[in-house]
Parts: structure tokens; sequence; C-alpha cells
């Protein structure tokens, strides 16, 4: 086996460390973020948290509220994945179930403080790709598992590949809260979640399932 030339080893060394001081801030921020808020939390404070200098820190991110959207991956594992999967086990129509994990994004991760305004500058771009649609890195696997939930009840179609439904579900979703951060309220995104769950009732069930 060919031993890895010094260089790239000394490049895949950098990007590790690169990529641990990377996550020690982001780890640092959020920690800060949840005991003494986002409003209250410095740039100092978490540059002396994650052990690093304060240009260290802004080589890495340049603002306080970039550190919102590794924050809002967090608290998507943490709270919303969890109490989805536990919601399925009550048997929900797979509409109900869709319903109440975006409602769940919303209490635990859109209504966090500084928030809706990190989210206008991330959506004010070109619409971003798959991996974005996230929250952390499983929205796109949790549209999946309740799809694929929804087919075992028979209430999803089966003529198009469920990775397909999960993904075109997932720009539609970034597409809804590019509207509703236009109005910042939660009765203006319940609005639009009913909606979207309007608009894919017949979407998702197919000609099988309304016949």
């Amino acid at each position: 086996m060919d031993e890895m030339k010094p260089e790239t080893k000394q490049q895949s060394l950098r990007e590790r460390n690169k990529a641990r001081i990377a996550q020690r801030i982001i780890s640092s921020a959020a920690a800060l973020f949840r005991t003494l808020g986002y409003e209250q939390t410095t740039m100092d404070a978490i540059a002396e948290r994650a052990e690093v200098s304060r240009g260290t820190l802004f080589n890495y991110f340049a603002t306080k509220q970039a550190l919102l959207l590794p924050f809002a991956g967090e608290l998507y594992t943490e709270k919303v994945e969890p109490e989805i999967q536990a919601y399925l086990y009550t048997s929900p129509t797979t509409l109900a179930a869709l319903r109440t994990l975006f409602h769940s994004i919303y209490h635990h991760v859109l209504s966090q403080p500084g928030m809706e305004k990190a989210l206008q500058e991330e959506l004010s771009l070109a619409l971003p790709p798959v991996k974005h649609a996230h929250y952390g890195v499983g929205f796109l696997e949790m549209l999946y598992t309740i799809l694929q939930y929804g087919q075992q009840r028979k209430e999803i179609r089966t003529d198009i590949p469920l990775k397909n439904q999960a993904r075109y579900l997932g720009i539609l979703y970034i597409a809804l809260l590019r509207t509703v951060m236009k109005h910042g309220t939660a009765e203006a995104y319940n609005a639009e979640v009913e909606t979207l769950l309007n608009f894919l009732r017949p979407a998702l069930m197919g000609p099988d399932q309304q016949t």
C-alpha cells in the first residue's frame, strides 16, 4: 500500500484541526445560547469558552448570527427528532405526523431569538441544496421516515420513489419558510403549514389512493 505523501498528511492534519476548532466554537456558542440566551452572549464570551483568540473566532464565523444555524441543528436533533419518533408510535395519519413535525420545528427551533433573521439571510440566497433543508442532519431522513410510515398505512403513493418524494417535500418546506419569514408570526407559519398540507394531500396520495 502506498504511503501518504508528507504534504498530504500535513494537509489532512490541518483540515482535522480546523474541523475540531470549528466544532469547539459551535459547541461553546450553543452552550452559551442555552445558558445566557442569544442576545446576552457575546463573541468574546464564545472565544473565551472555546479557548480561541477573537481573531480565530472571526476567521471561522464572521458574526454571532452565523452560529445560530449550527445551533438550530443541535436543537433539531435533541428536541424535534425524539418528539416525532415518539409521536409516530401513537399511529397518527401521515398528514398529522407532518403537521406535528412542522409545528415541532417552529416551537423548538424557529422561535429561538435571532433565528428568524438568520434564516432570512440564509433563505435570501438561491434555493439551497438538499443538505441545507434540515436544521440538523436528519430533516430529510425524518420526512422519508414519515412517508415510509404513510406507505405502510396505504396513505402515500408508491409510483414515485420515497427519496424523491422526501426531497420534493423538503424543497416545498424551504419555500414555505421563505414566505413565512417575511411575516414572522406563529399564526402566519401555521397558516402556511395548513396550506402546504392541503396541497400535499392529493399529491402524496396518488391516483390509486384517491379512487
